[in-house]
């Protein structure tokens, strides 16, 4: 397995290079973790400047990630990597794919939180969306920092917790459903309650493909589609 050293080359311009993408790609997830915690917050606290700031600065973190996709553009044409070079800068590109999309979520909320705000509109079921949000959050933190330190085993655990997200909002999903039924009248605000749940699901898929490229960064091996139990006994 090729050492995963960003100090490695003769050329000092190319490792800072390396360094500048990988920490470009920690500050975006350290901006789309703060989205999401703000976008949740402002659902459940009723704060629409709040959910108008975490809409506003989506577009930053999608300048974030030309950035970052321009630079990694550069590396490649002009450094021609390879080996684990090259599954960096390939982890990093797929990354904030993943994490432009978890802003993209993270906004859907804060769009659901302004309507049901105009709407005044409170329901008991939002306790239940903000405990499928705490396992949500504290995956995507633990994914970063899987990310951070290039720990493939951090990252393997918590692909495997995204079934908790999962069951999580299917039960979810399931009252929802349920009250929309006895609820007709408050059905379009109880819609936006269920958006939201399913953004918070979406967060979680995205946050497992994060962990899934840490795993081929430092690997070598693509497990996207394979089942991460066998994985875990194979390569770990």
């Amino acid at each position: 397995m090729d050492n995963l050293d960003f100090n490695k080359h003769t050329s000092k311009s190319y490792n800072q290079e390396l360094e500048d993408i990988r920490n470009l790609l920690l500050n975006m997830g350290g901006m789309v973790e703060k989205q999401v915690q703000k976008a949740m917050q402002s659902l459940l606290e009723s704060n629409k400047k709040m959910a108008k700031k975490v809409i506003k600065k989506d577009l930053g973190i999608n300048a974030m990630e030309v950035k970052i996709d321009e630079e990694c553009t550069q590396i490649i044409a002009k450094r021609q990597p390879a080996a684990s070079d090259l599954r960096l800068i390939i982890a990093v590109i797929k990354s904030i794919t993943d994490l432009e999309r978890i802003g993209d979520e993270a906004e859907k909320i804060a769009k659901n939180a302004i309507y049901l705000i105009d709407k005044s509109f409170k329901s008991d079921y939002f306790s239940d969306l903000e405990n499928l949000a705490i396992i949500v959050a504290n995956n995507l933190t633990q994914a970063l920092n899987a990310l951070a330190r290039l720990d493939p085993d951090m990252a393997l655990k918590i692909a495997l917790e995204d079934d908790r997200v999962d069951d999580t909002f299917e039960q979810f999903n399931k009252e929802m459903i349920s009250v929309m039924a006895l609820n007709p009248h408050d059905l379009k605000n109880l819609v936006r309650l269920s958006w939201s749940g399913k953004a918070l699901e979406k967060i979680g898929d995205h946050t497992k493909n994060i962990c899934e490229y840490v795993i081929y960064l430092i690997k070598g091996k693509d497990i996207r589609h394979l089942d991460l139990e066998t994985i875990k006994e194979e390569y770990f």
